[in-house]
């Protein structure tokens, strides 16, 4: 089976250790935003009017050696001066597959993305024909807009739709302590994601299930009758698994990761074959590599 992971976190270096572990697991690709932790939300730097301007130097050298194994997406900043520059040099590289943002992080950035000011982007996203990965987290009624304005964009949205699982703390400018706390899990909340599958340009990415639905028993049997009511609003072919390797913060290991959805009964082989490489193939036109199974 072609596996291909559509949300890893490494760096700096690493591309040798992440490989090593790719072939012990059977994956054939990773999808990389390279991130190096919350502490400090690099790689990148500072811009004049304070936007964190992320890079991305271990994986763009992995894919320069390694183009069958990983490919990124190019996560930017609203408030960067560059930002549809810097989406436009994004639709260039052929090793950069989609864009990222993430505008549930803070709430000054909720606001924007609810009234309107991610038009210019998803626009520019457009015009280079650039999927985008959005983490909305607990935010995805207000998706519809987008999704109606900007048809022609391939929508995906990080961790289920869901809001972040209980203890995890995200920066946040707007609260004076420096972070918020997420109750979690909210598990009726999924019922809001399913309603945006009467959009055919959004998909779904499978990743921090065990956090968002309260499941962290390995193998998380509870899960698959989530992942049921995903298929049947979605269809399999609009959902793609991720493990988030280096950002997963509810324990698991890799392997585990692969293996609560790869050894499960409750998914057939043909589901399992577009979960697990043929939507996220399909979705950002990246051929499948040479390297065998």
């Amino acid at each position: 089976m072609d596996i291909v992971d559509s949300q890893i976190h490494f760096g700096p270096g690493g591309t040798d250790a992440v490989l090593a572990q790719m072939d012990a697991l059977g994956i054939q690709a990773c999808l990389v935003d390279e991130f190096w932790g919350l502490a400090t939300w690099g790689p990148g730097y500072t811009l004049p009017n304070g936007t964190f301007r992320p890079t991305r130097p271990t994986v763009e050298l992995a894919a320069a050696l390694h183009p069958d194994r990983f490919a990124y997406v190019a996560r930017v900043e609203r408030q960067d001066p560059e930002v549809l520059s810097l989406i436009r040099i994004a639709g260039d590289d052929p090793n950069a597959r989609a864009i990222r943002m993430i505008p549930a992080v803070t709430a000054t950035e909720t606001d924007a993305f609810a009234a309107g000011g991610y038009d210019d982007i998803f626009a520019a996203a457009d015009d280079v024909g650039m999927p985008v990965f959005l983490f909305v987290a607990g935010h995805v009624e207000l998706m519809p807009r987008y999704l109606e304005t900007f048809r022609g964009v391939t929508f995906i949205v990080d961790h289920c739709g869901m809001p972040m699982e209980a203890g995890i703390g995200m920066p946040d400018a707007d609260r004076p302590d420096g972070a918020s706390a997420h109750p979690g899990p909210q598990v009726a909340y999924f019922d809001q994601v399913l309603k945006l599958a009467e959009h055919p340009n959004v998909l779904l990415k499978w990743s921090h299930a065990q956090g968002m639905f309260g499941e962290l028993d390995y193998p998380s049997p509870g899960l698959i009758p989530h992942l049921r009511r995903a298929i049947d609003a979605f269809g399999v072919d609009r959902i793609m698994w991720a493990s988030d390797y280096g950002g997963n913060q509810s324990g698991e290991t890799w392997a585990q990761l692969l293996h609560y959805l790869l050894d499960s009964d409750g998914v057939t082989q043909d589901e399992k074959a577009w979960l697990f490489g043929r939507t996220v193939r399909t979705a950002l036109d990246w051929a499948r590599g040479t390297k065998d199974d």
